[in-house]
């Protein structure tokens, strides 16, 4: 599973979005900035709790009372915690105190820009039901316990679940763990983290039983932000699951689903949920991941991070694009890749409004193909996408891309990799 999924900057990015007039103050703040264009004004508390205290009742006019209780709440409670992580500057002139958005990297996170933009999430659930789901998500052990259910065919014993927990924190074996090792978390789990979680829906907490299990049809995790998040290991594993006659992993019929599955791999539509699917396949490389990527618009920051991680767990990266700008972007940004120029014109030219070209595919068993509309106001993404060997989609790419890697390696072995003999992938 991915550390960022339980890492401490994603607990406290959660811990920050949990309070809607936390969300609404850097809402707002994010918008003012982006007006400025410039160094981002400093607004004064007073001017920003009426403008708060607007959003947070739905109304443009409120009363003083309203203003009053908002103004406190920012200047006693949400402004010093936002300028103790580093969110916002606080400063005091004179009688005013003012605030200013800052420059923080959990800001330049993709999720965050989603409530940033709309404190809202996006989502079609209303606002008692988001602040729920991401007060039971906040946590590391709650998102960490969703990740392992989203794995589970049926439902899981606490202490099962417990131990599992246990195994990824220490980093050990179910075989070498000790009852002292899980017991601790199954009771935190018994007592906290599994009924905060049903609370919002997202598990089916027996107490009878003493099982759980995850609530597949969750509005939730069809959300953009979640699917952007580190939870998108949850999205996609449900993806994944396999899918009843005549509805898709969530229960949806196929019609209406927003990725349907098939026995020879499954859709994907929707540019979050495409490019949380290229994250989970490349986090999953163990041996060798292949990337071709057309031009600069499908090359993004969290790209080359992931295959700069990819190449320091030991995989040998491969990544292919005709843009000579993309080539000299990725020389720079992963030196231990090997960058090539793909000679596949049937994936990289364009057909009508599509743009074909961009593929991800690791240790030859899972692989991503993606096409974008280009004609689209708002460009969206489609993706298939197959997981095993035996997936003909896999065993496709694998035919045509197999042989050309092999070449490009046995050529890269030989010392050859500078010439453009061999940094080229001829179909």
């Amino acid at each position: 599973m991915s550390a960022c999924l339980t890492a401490e900057r994603t607990t406290t990015a959660f811990d920050i979005l949990v309070d809607p007039r936390r969300r609404y103050l850097l809402s707002l703040l994010y918008e003012r900035a982006a007006a400025d264009r410039t160094q981002p004004t400093p607004h004064s508390i007073e001017t920003l709790a009426t403008d708060v205290a607007a959003c947070e009742h739905g109304c443009p006019i409120v009363t003083n009372e309203q203003c009053r209780e908002t103004h406190i709440e920012l200047v006693h409670h949400h402004v010093p915690r936002l300028s103790d992580i580093g969110l916002v500057t606080d400063e005091t002139h004179g009688d005013t105190r003012t605030v200013a958005l800052a420059d923080h990297p959990i800001l330049d996170l993709e999720w965050m820009t989603h409530f940033l933009e709309d404190p809202n999430g996006g989502s079609t659930i209303d606002e008692a039901m988001l602040n729920r789901t991401l007060e039971a998500l906040q946590p590391a052990r709650c998102r960490l316990s969703c990740a392992i259910l989203a794995r589970q065919r049926t439902d899981l014993a606490v202490d099962d679940l417990a131990a599992l927990i246990a195994t990824h924190e220490d980093d050990t074996r179910l075989v070498d763990l000790e009852t002292s090792d899980w017991r601790p978390i199954s009771t935190a789990l018994r007592h906290d983290y599994l009924p905060s979680l049903a609370a919002a829906d997202l598990v089916d907490y027996d107490r009878s039983s003493e099982t759980v299990a995850l609530e597949p049809d969750a509005p939730q995790w069809r959300a953009d932000w979640l699917a952007a998040s580190p939870i998108r290991e949850v999205v996609m594993a449900l993806e994944t699951r396999p899918a009843q006659a005549g509805t898709d992993s969530r229960g949806d019929t196929a019609a209406d689903s927003n990725s349907a599955r098939t026995s020879s791999g499954w859709t994907i539509e929707g540019t979050a949920r495409v490019i949380a699917r290229s994250h989970e396949i490349v986090d999953s490389a163990d041996e060798e991941l292949f990337v071709m990527a057309p031009d600069e618009t499908m090359v993004q920051q969290r790209c080359l991070e992931r295959w700069q991680a990819a190449a320091n767990r030991g995989v040998d990266v491969y990544v292919g694009s005709r843009s000579p700008r993309v080539r000299d972007t990725v020389r720079s940004a992963v030196p231990e890749a090997t960058v090539c120029e793909p000679q596949f014109d049937w994936l990289n030219f364009h057909v009508e409004r599509h743009h074909h070209g961009r593929i991800v595919f690791a240790d030859r068993e899972r692989v991503l193909l993606v096409t974008v509309d280009d004609e689209e106001t708002d460009p969206q993404a489609t993706a298939i996408t197959g997981d095993s060997p035996e997936d003909a989609l896999v065993r496709l790419v694998r035919e045509h891309v197999g042989p050309r890697l092999d070449r490009l390696q046995s050529r890269c072995a030989n010392g050859d990799e500078a010439t453009e003999a061999a940094t080229s992938l001829r179909l």
